[in-house]
Parts: structure tokens; sequence; C-alpha cells
């Protein structure tokens, strides 16, 4: 998990061919090929449940009430974040730990997202007893789809590609003003990092909070892209790689008082805690939790939050304090 611990975390149309139902016709019964096996969808669903990290974002932005909201982070007992709030009119049934089936059954869905959720192979059979069941494309790995096809595929499942489509197109042109108007970081290099039970945990190039960083004109340090594994979001890294991750930007899924961070003695050697080029992000922050739900609702809001934290710790200049959020 992101923030404090590993996350339970750009194809478009092109994407889509991997399935067997193209995704701008829209026709039921839909099948989709995933990676534990062939799901068909008979009609376009009306009930929605999710089992995904951060899932009830694209699910209200489309047009649902979440039957379902997984538990993951933040001070919401509805999972429901300040975005996605006023978009909701029923409460959804939390999900917290592991998943119970019978909660999910009593919700009565008639289709369960899971694009973001880290199930297996049993409990995609479990679940495909209770509804359709839309999993990751075959080959993908559970927390490896960036936020356009995370939005596509829901989409497509829900009966909505066209509205999916257009709304990734704003959020798209939305970021994309954010970089038209900061310039100067265009190029930038950039690493996000955290600390978890007792290691440095380092996000991959197959993050997708990196991949929404990137969308706003950074890139990722080339020593993130030297460790990163194709499909892993997450890489435990020793203390003493830290001087060689030495990025333009730091960002910490951490608060800025962490006494783990501050202990690192490697840190001491790179030049981001010396020229004030730290982003310290606290577990329960808004701007942390926009970027790591990672939706169509939220990114507007995390590049709004980022940019004055980006712009104070991007110019080195250790005198400029990197506004907290």
């Amino acid at each position: 998990m992101k923030h404090t611990a590993p996350k339970f975390i750009l194809a478009a149309l092109c994407l889509l061919p991997a399935y067997s139902a193209p995704a701008l016709a829209q026709e039921f019964p839909l099948t989709i090929e995933n990676r534990f096996g062939t799901t068909v969808i008979p009609h376009q669903p009306e009930r929605v449940a999710t089992v995904d990290y951060a899932g009830v974002d694209n699910v209200l932005a489309l047009g649902f009430q979440p039957l379902t909201a997984r538990a993951w982070f933040g001070p919401y007992e509805d999972q429901l974040w300040p975005w996605a709030q006023d978009l909701a009119t029923v409460e959804p049934e939390v999900l917290e730990g592991d998943l119970n089936f019978e909660q999910i059954a009593s919700t009565d869905p008639d289709i369960i997202l899971a694009l973001r959720s880290g199930i297996t192979q049993a409990d995609y059979d479990k679940l495909s007893l209770i509804a359709p069941v839309v999993a990751v494309p075959p080959g993908r790995g559970d927390y490896d789809l960036d936020w356009e096809e995370q939005a596509e595929l829901a989409g497509l499942a829900l009966g909505r590609s066209e509205e999916a489509a257009a709304q990734i197109a704003e959020v798209k042109a939305s970021l994309a003003a954010v970089a038209a108007a900061h310039p100067q970081w265009q190029g930038k290099t950039f690493a996000m990092m955290t600390y978890w039970a007792g290691s440095v945990g380092l996000y991959s190039v197959s993050d997708s909070s990196g991949g929404f960083v990137s969308a706003l004109g950074l890139v990722h340090h080339p020593r993130v892209a030297e460790l990163s594994t194709p499909g892993e979001f997450y890489i435990e890294i020793s203390e003493e790689i830290l001087p060689e991750i030495d990025a333009d930007v730091i960002f910490w899924f951490a608060a800025p008082d962490s006494p783990e961070i501050a202990g690192l003695v490697a840190r001491e050697a790179m030049r981001a805690p010396r020229e004030g080029r730290e982003i310290f992000l606290a577990l329960d922050s808004p701007a942390n939790g926009a970027m790591s739900f990672g939706s169509l609702l939220s990114l507007p809001e995390a590049a709004e939050r980022l940019a004055p934290m980006i712009d104070a710790a991007i110019d080195g200049d250790p005198a400029t304090e990197v506004p907290l959020d």
C-alpha cells in the first residue's frame, strides 16, 4: 500500500482487442478475457460491486452507486473521500480484511469489478458464483493497470465506454494544462519511496501514481527504471542505494516528522534533503489520497494539490519551504 505500506496499487482503445467484444459496440452479452478465465456479462449491469482498492471512485464517476467499498486507508469509514462524497447517495458495504463472500453476495450485484484488487484464482472462482467478475487482462499484474486502463475497462464492463472516454479526455486535458503551466517541470526526474516493515520501499515505473506524475512532465529517475521489474509496483531496496536515486524531486509517502525517514543515514548523502527537494505526503493527506486513488474523480484534485509542492521542491533552494497538505 502506498503511504506507509505497499498498496493493495497508457493503452487507450488500442488495448481493447485483448477482449472478445469491441468497446465501442457496447453490446450485451459481452465477453471479456481476464487473467483467471473468461467472463460473460449477460446484460448491462445496474447493480455494481467492487473489490478494488479505491474502486468506488470510477463506479460513481460512471453513474452507478457502488454496493461495496474495499477498506484501504484514510479517515473515512465509508471509504468515500471528499471528491466522491457528493456523488454517493447510498452507503456501500465496507469490505474489511479478507474478502467476505457472504457480505458481497448479500448486496445482490449484477457485476463485480476486480481491476486493482489482488484477488487470487480461488477468490475469482468464489466471486464468479455470485456475479460475473471483471479482473485484469491476461498477462497483467494485479496493480499495474494505469488509471486510463482501469477507467476504460470499467466503462466497457458497465456499458459506459463513451462516458469513460469522455471523462478520460477531460482528466488528461486538466493534467496537460497543469503541465503546460509549469514548463520548468519538463524532464525533471522523480522517485517515490516509503519506509515499511524495517526497509525502504521504492515505487517502480509500473506504479500508477508514478504514471500520474509522469503525465505532469516529470520522468522517473533512471535508477528507478533499472531497479523496476515488469508488473511489480513496489520494490524493497537497501538503504545504501539511496544516494544512487538522486532525483530532482523525491516523494516520501510518510509524515514529515517520520523518525524512520529521519534515521536513514544514507539519505544524508542525497542532495534532496540538503536542497529541499523532498515532498512528504502523510497517510491521511488529501494529496496522498487523491494521487493514490488514481481515479477519474481524484486525479484533477491531486494535480491541484501537488502543484505548489512540486514547484517548491523542484527549485533546489532549501530556503523555499515545501508546503504540507
